[in-house]
């Protein structure tokens, strides 16, 4: 650890010198710690002496990894004051935050009496391996890898490790799940129930998702001025988060979030039916809203400027999913998220460009929308395949190349 200031000052009415030293803490965030040198230090020159001798004790003590602020701190606290800082940064979204401290606990309770110093690679390993064989999922325990990770990376670029023990082990091998989409049949039914229900939020919202593959918060956020009806474009600019205090407003997931959409004719039709039951709930209520005004209402929200959350669109989806009986290709009940997945499976069958359903999902590209949809639709290959040979066959009758057989 390098201190990469010092003073030394007098505390008022004792005549005691104290010495003070900065340092960087987990997340990068500056902090100094104290020391009160002896009644044998009596003048500033004696003083400065002493923080200078003080200073590079500290910093010898830093550089054998021992006996300094930090790696006598437990793993545990350690991980927990970094993610302290992350939050104060302002640079983590408060879910994500929330999700960090429920992964210190784990990481608590794995390194129990263990400080940063004696973290070692098959302490961590040992731990990880635990973690798979109690049943957690690969993607689970490379989360918690991660966050552990990073925490001791810290540590490394503030010289309290001199290397990061994460490095050396071995994290259990992700399978990236399948979607657990609608096959066409159960998609074209859904659209069908959908169109045919009245437009209120969450079949809307539902509507949204599988004509757009918009994400759920994504679509929670969407506003009336998002919609250009005139264009049929929908302009994806904001998100609502859910963290331990609630639901909130938030830019979307990454820059590629931050999209443009077109609209089908279908979910014209939707947004127009849903214009006026709008517009006739604030009839019947008796209140006048300028266009502006309007414009700021969220499209599967309430009349009096709220959002719905992400958490109410999930209960009231599930509800239904289930009394229509809605189980997706992996045998599973089909979540609100799966109406993404739906969507993109089905676009990639029909013939859609794969890049431009990316660039709709608001993937960063279209090699992540290929790892997760590849092996989607079934179909879709078999009709690869098909227009493979049908284009050859358009082609008519050729002569093949001379055959050279053996021994001529």
């Amino acid at each position: 650890m390098k201190y990469t200031s010092a003073f030394v000052r007098q505390k008022p009415g004792t005549g005691k010198w104290v010495g003070y030293v900065r340092y960087k803490a987990p997340g990068g965030k500056w902090r100094q710690t104290a020391h009160t040198f002896p009644e044998t230090v009596r003048t500033r020159k004696q003083a400065e002496k002493a923080l200078q001798e003080w200073r590079y004790k500290m910093e010898a003590e830093a550089s054998s990894g021992l006996n300094l602020p930090g790696a006598k701190t437990a793993v545990g606290e350690y991980v927990s004051a970094f993610i302290d800082d992350l939050e104060a940064s302002k640079n983590v979204e408060a879910r994500t935050v929330t999700g960090y401290r429920t992964i210190a606990k784990r990481i608590d309770k794995g390194f129990p009496n263990v400080s940063m110093g004696e973290l070692t690679a098959t302490m961590v390993q040992k731990w990880e391996n635990g973690l798979s064989e109690s049943g957690l999922a690969p993607a689970t325990v490379t989360s918690y890898h991660r966050l552990l990770s990073e925490a001791c990376k810290h540590a490394v670029s503030v010289d309290i490790l001199r290397k990061n023990p994460c490095d050396a082990v071995r994290t259990p091998k992700r399978q990236p799940p399948k979607p657990n989409a609608l096959d066409a049949e159960g998609y074209a039914r859904l659209v069908a129930t959908l169109d045919a229900l009245e437009p209120e939020p969450v079949p809307v919202a539902a509507l949204i998702a599988v004509h757009t593959g918009m994400r759920q918060g994504e679509i929670c956020a969407l506003r009336w001025r998002d919609y250009d009806a005139t264009n049929g474009l929908l302009y994806v600019r904001e998100a609502i988060g859910t963290a331990k205090g609630g639901s909130y407003i938030k830019q979307p997931k990454t820059e590629t979030s931050r999209r443009i959409l077109p609209v089908s004719v279908e979910l014209a039709n939707a947004l127009i039916r849903r214009f006026a039951y709008v517009m006739g709930d604030l009839m019947r209520r008796g209140v006048e809203m300028k266009p502006k005004e309007f414009g700021e209402l969220f499209i599967v929200g309430y009349i009096d400027g709220r959002f719905l959350t992400p958490n109410a669109i999930a209960h009231s989806w599930h509800a239904m999913a289930r009394r229509y009986g809605l189980i997706g290709t992996q045998g599973r009940a089909v979540t609100f998220h799966d109406l993404r997945h739906s969507f993109a499976t089905q676009a990639i069958a029909a013939g859609a460009d794969v890049k431009a359903v990316s660039a709709i999902l608001g993937h960063a590209n279209a090699a992540m929308t290929l790892n997760i949809y590849a092996d989607a639709a079934p179909d879709s290959k078999r009709r690869a395949s098909e227009l493979i040979s049908g284009s050859v066959k358009e082609i008519g009758p050729v002569e093949p190349y001379a055959i050279e057989l053996p021994g001529e």
